[in-house]
């Protein structure tokens, strides 16, 4: 098998019911929600999906010409060849869809098929009241969901917290709460509004309040490149801390866990190396005994890739999933998807069984929505 050719197609989205205000980046909204879709094309008629995730933009003058006439079973030589273009991991993602389905077998399968199911979190996008994050909480546990993750993105601890005990209070013991501070997108994502950055000693003090009212984890409470800090404040507070999302490199998961930065590891396969090259990264936090929860945030496809891994790995705690009405609900973020993925009465995600990746677009909806 060769392949012949490979696309990217970029897709604006239908339009949000309502406004999205990104709380990793304060002032930054959105009105639609699109993506991108990679198709590697083979003479043997299998096409492999991905989701070119983040890219230096040299994709037809580097990326493309490298993978043509290539055997798509060579990952790891092609794992080479995207290093050095520094991005477009989501092509990777395609290439085990291909694997997958010239084998028969979905991707978590050829990888020892750990679990067939993997719970899921509802995972808040925005900031907002503790009034009316005690109604979100309660709505995604009646909805089924096994936990929630609230951002804290306030300049004081007293609010942080009051929107944790609004939370907690609403739902008792009924829920697993995550929090996600966002300090991990200092430096690189481009923000028009200031926003609180955190010291080390300001995240200590969160971590206390946190592990005071029982939340499962704190998120990215510092930038993430601070490894000394990180490593500090994991030895002093007992909540697991969680994150990676923003790394890059099998060399930064090495110092991450080496240097015990993080108690859960959080990796993004479109960010960094895709799902194939993260069985690594979770290989390593499983012989220091760290879990892995990897981050998602770029779609359908994605969102299936990181289930696969998910269920593969005998490390891995939870699946991230965007919910968060109105702007934002699990069938939004996996709108190109003809099936999107849900979860079932217990709060699971179950793997798809087709081969490859299980999932199949929408043609029609993503010609409708292309830019």
């Amino acid at each position: 098998m060769k392949i012949t050719d490979v696309e990217i197609i970029h897709l604006k989205g239908p339009p949000l019911p309502a406004t999205l205000n990104a709380c990793w980046a304060p002032g930054v909204t959105y009105s639609h929600w699109g993506g991108s879709i990679v198709k590697i094309y083979t003479d043997e008629g299998i096409v492999g999906i991905g989701a070119p995730g983040y890219n230096s933009g040299n994709f037809e003058s580097w990326v493309r010409p490298q993978l043509i006439g290539k055997d798509p079973f060579a990952v790891e030589q092609h794992a080479i060849m995207l290093r050095m273009a520094n991005g477009f991991w989501g092509i990777e993602i395609a290439l085990w869809d291909i694997i997958g389905k010239a084998c028969g077998q979905p991707i978590y399968k050829l990888w020892g098929a750990h679990s067939d199911k993997v719970p899921a979190y509802a995972s808040f996008i925005e900031v907002r009241t503790p009034e009316r994050r005690a109604e979100d909480v309660v709505r995604a546990r009646d909805a089924g969901y096994q936990a929630a993750k609230l951002r804290v993105h306030a300049w004081t601890l007293k609010e942080d917290i009051a929107q944790i005990e609004a939370a907690r209070k609403a739902v008792g013991d009924t829920l697993t709460l995550l929090v996600d501070a966002n300090q991990a997108q200092q430096p690189g994502t481009p923000h028009p509004l200031p926003g609180p950055v955190w010291t080390v000693e300001r995240a200590i003090h969160t971590a206390r309040e946190l592990e005071r009212l029982g939340v499962y984890w704190l998120e990215e409470p510092l930038d993430r490149y601070n490894f000394a800090g990180l490593s500090r404040l994991c030895a002093e507070v007992d909540i697991p801390i969680a994150g990676g999302e923003n790394n890059r490199g099998l060399h930064e998961f090495r110092q991450l866990v080496e240097q015990n930065c993080y108690d859960v590891i959080q990796p993004e396969a479109l960010v960094s190396e895709g799902i194939g090259q993260l069985r690594k990264v979770a290989a390593l936090a499983e012989l220091h005994h760290k879990t892995v929860a990897p981050h998602h945030g770029g779609g359908g496809v994605g969102l299936a890739a990181h289930l696969h891994l998910c269920a593969a790995i005998p490390n891995a705690s939870f699946l991230e999933v965007w919910h968060d009405p109105p702007c934002m609900t699990s069938d939004i973020f996996q709108w190109y998807l003809k099936e999107p993925l849900q979860i079932d009465a217990e709060g699971f995600v179950h793997v798809p069984q087709k081969p490859g990746l299980g999932v199949e677009l929408d043609e029609e909806k993503m010609a409708r929505y292309r830019e």
